[in-house]
């Protein structure tokens, strides 16, 4: 697509902002309203935008339906949740789960139907966008079209692309995330109550998505160091109410979490490894290089470039906002990765404004061809995520499960034919797991045998939502069919009145990859006493 053009440009740096406005940081005095006339042709950035937003959002919805691709095993498990909506679930706040009970409510519960809200949050995760950088530059004669490829970045982001195929906490939080900057730029513009108790809103609503929201509080920090002139705020009342409003709304998660040992809080403590021994370089190194796939090649390597360059943007209040929720957070997680770990998408909501100071750095620097090379990049590397099995049935290259991309979400959907096939002829029994991921996959796919499914946890640990929701022993009597990749008849006769083996289900989904899994009919648990495991 190529964007109209607006060739009265001016830099963003401290002298090309004061040469075409003389106040570069008047966004934030006190009173200001409005901002100035929209230049003449404006509004193609905003038709040419929604047109790009609408084509992106079809293809990927065509694709979704021609690839029918299987649900991975938190997708699944994300699904369940939705089956049962609570303030609050083993390893996240609820905000996904709420997300999907609408989605399948809509579009019914197929994998596109439960994916469905992801296709159209990311899209308008970069509408927000594109009115947050409008907003905040609108003093500047370029604004339509730093607003125009911010948006259009991060749409196409490598992140975006295979997370509007996928529900994940991303899909909420981004949203969120982008909807507090812009809030937070009103609020400082306008010290309205009214913008700062918005602000408050959407940071709860972030905190309900994913508590990775609180490096929302890292990024406002930085950017009062940033600003001598802004830490007035901290004498200010308003931002003191933003935070108690995210508080409140984030309250009926923290009732669920205390009435539930604060399990959310052990498992994200035991999934970032913060009681491993420090320093990992390793570690560091492999997040480091995955945001080149998380943000895009280009685009990853301009932003480490402004990082390296601070006078690019330290002189422009505006770009420093950015600057700050961008790189603090960013740091925050490599640091993380160092000491600990960090997988490669926790900080992924730093690059919704990162996609906004890259490309207003490089509109305002002239440096368009850049920001086409990077959009050309992230649609071809879209292109290979959706596309991937067109092309090696092009080029006639015979999958294993190692080169298959999808290969980890493949074969569940005949798992649960084969489930369901076994529960008809068992009419009686209940269908049990002893997986985590197996259990929410065969809760997806096995249906409608599936419901009243249970959890085998005989070492009674809270480990996981199902040991909390589904575990065999709030019903341990009656019969029950075991699906299972890792049991011995020894330990299974040691738990169950009655022990009978079934034929064995065996998968046949690549040259090197043949699953085999086992099938046990069982009676009556008898669970073992405290201290005694069985």
């Amino acid at each position: 697509m190529s964007p109209p053009r607006n060739r009265r440009c001016a830099a963003i740096s401290p002298q090309g902002a004061k040469k075409h406005s003389g106040r570069p940081f008047v966004f934030l005095e006190s009173g200001v309203r409005g901002g100035g006339a929209m230049p003449a042709g404006s509004r193609r950035y905003s038709v040419a935008l929604l047109a790009g937003l609408v084509l992106i959002t079809l293809w990927r919805l065509l694709a979704a339906w021609h690839g029918n691709i299987e649900l991975y095993a938190d997708e699944a498990q994300y699904w369940t949740w939705a089956l049962q909506p609570d303030w609050g679930y083993f390893s996240k706040p609820p905000m996904v789960a709420w997300a999907i009970w609408l989605s399948r409510t809509l579009f019914g519960d197929s994998e596109i139907g439960v994916r469905a809200i992801s296709l159209l949050l990311y899209p308008l995760t970069a509408w927000v966008l594109f009115l947050l950088v409008r907003r905040l530059f609108k003093t500047h004669p370029q604004r339509e079209e730093m607003a125009f490829w911010s948006a259009l970045t991060f749409a196409t982001l490598p992140l975006v692309s295979l997370g509007s195929w996928l529900i994940t906490t991303d899909a909420v939080l981004l949203l969120f995330w982008c909807l507090s900057l812009y809030f937070t730029v009103a609020a400082l513009e306008t010290g309205r109550w009214r913008d700062w108790l918005l602000l408050g809103v959407a940071l709860g609503a972030g905190l309900m998505s994913k508590y990775s929201m609180v490096f929302y509080g890292l990024g406002f920090f930085v950017y009062l160091l940033l600003m001598p002139q802004q830490r007035r705020l901290l004498r200010d009342p308003r931002p003191y109410a933003a935070a108690a409003v995210a508080l409140l709304l984030l309250a009926p998660n923290l009732i669920w979490n205390a009435q539930h040992d604060f399990v959310s809080v052990q498992h994200t403590a035991e999934i970032s490894q913060l009681d491993r021994g420090l320093f990992h370089p390793g570690a560091l190194l492999d997040f480091f290089l995955a945001q080149f796939a998380v943000f895009g090649p280009l685009t990853f390597a301009g932003l480490v470039i402004l990082a390296l360059r601070p006078r690019l943007w330290l002189d422009d209040e505006r770009l420093r906002l950015l600057a700050a929720f961008t790189l603090a957070p960013l740091a925050a997680f490599i640091s993380l990765s160092l000491l600990s770990r960090a997988f490669a998408n926790w900080a992924a909501f730093a690059y919704v404004g990162a996609a906004a100071l890259l490309a207003v750095v490089w509109v305002a620097r002239g440096h368009r061809r850049w920001l086409i090379a990077a959009l050309a990049l992230h649609l071809l590397i879209a292109a290979a995520i959706y596309h991937a099995h067109d092309i090696t049935r092009l080029l006639d290259i015979q999958l294993t499960r190692k080169t298959d991309p999808y290969g980890r979400v493949t074969g569940y959907r005949e798992l649960g034919r084969e489930v369901a096939l076994r529960l008809q002829a068992h009419p009686d029994a209940r269908l049990l797991a002893n997986d985590r991921k197996l259990h929410a996959l065969l809760r997806y796919y096995a249906r409608p045998g599936s419901e009243g499914m249970r959890y085998l946890n005989p070492h009674g640990a809270r480990d996981n939502h199902y040991a909390l929701s589904a575990d065999l022993r709030e019903s341990p009597n009656g019969e029950f069919l075991l699906i299972s990749q890792g049991v011995e008849a020894g330990q299974l006769a040691a738990w169950f009145a009655q022990v009978t083996p079934q034929a064995p289900i065996r998968l046949a989904l690549y040259p090197d990859y043949q699953p085999e899994y086992q099938v046990w009919l069982l009676r009556d648990y008898r669970p073992a006493a405290p201290g005694n495991p069985g």
